[in-house]
């Protein structure tokens, strides 16, 4: 071989050994982050069960919330002694076990949670909110809604939320039944005005970001049951 082939050859193994090596850029990592309202849901027994939790996971947040329940009392009964308590201490006092019990349930959502269970706990936290789902930044992203569609989701929650208001304002009454019923109505209503807004891909996506239906309880009446307890923080307790 000559030297200028052997030249040429040394040059071509020069430049194929950088393209060779080149480091293959990461893939993104997926988002298993878990929201608020989601994280909340960990309270309740049954969703616990339908993610399948252990005993050890269930124990763990049974155990925090019993030992957070304890030390609140401690406080209120120390802070009722005192002479002119006044009301924002309580307040103060409410806000920190609030921020406690929220610190707990997202360590446990992070650190004790497979990734399955937090996706399944997304989903879960998706069916129960309805409507509201929509205004949500990751349902928002994954589903890229336009400005349009971002507006009408915003008009629905709020229909929705107007809702659940009038029916709070008026428990109590001989018709609470049918209104219970002609509620869950219009929160399946406000959902179907937000499906029928979507594209065709935007169905099949936000259909797979819902996975299967829970099977051991019922959206509606947990959803509910969530509405109610917020619904006894007002006035003032959420947003401090």
């Amino acid at each position: 071989m000559s030297r200028r082939a052997i030249s040429l050859s040394a040059v071509a193994i020069l430049f194929a050994i950088p393209l060779l090596a080149a480091p293959v850029p990461p893939s993104p990592k997926p988002d298993d982050s878990v929201s608020p309202s989601a994280i909340q849901l960990l309270q309740h027994r049954k969703v616990q069960k339908e993610l399948k939790m252990t005993a050890e996971q269930r124990i763990g947040i049974l155990d925090g919330l019993a030992d957070l329940d304890e030390e609140y009392e401690k406080k209120l009964d120390a802070l009722s002694r005192q002479p002119n308590a006044a009301e924002e201490q309580y307040d103060k006092l409410d806000k920190e076990n609030r921020k406690a019990v929220d610190k707990l349930l997202g360590e446990t959502a992070m650190k004790s949670l497979s990734a399955p269970q937090r996706k399944r706990l997304g989903q879960l936290d998706w069916r129960i909110r309805g409507v509201g789902a929509f205004a949500d930044q990751k349902v928002e992203k994954l589903l890229q809604l336009t400005d349009a569609q971002k507006k009408k989701a915003a008009e629905l929650v709020e229909r929705q939320k107007g809702a659940a208001n009038s029916y709070f304002d008026n428990l109590g009454n001989e018709d609470d039944a049918k209104r219970k019923t002609d509620l869950f109505a219009s929160r399946k209503d406000f959902l179907k005005q937000m499906e029928d807004a979507l594209t065709a891909d935007q169905k099949t996506g936000w259909a797979a970001l819902l996975g299967d239906a829970a099977t051991g309880f019922a959206i509606d009446d947990l959803w509910l049951r969530i509405e109610e307890d917020a619904d006894l923080l007002l006035p003032g307790a959420i947003g401090k």
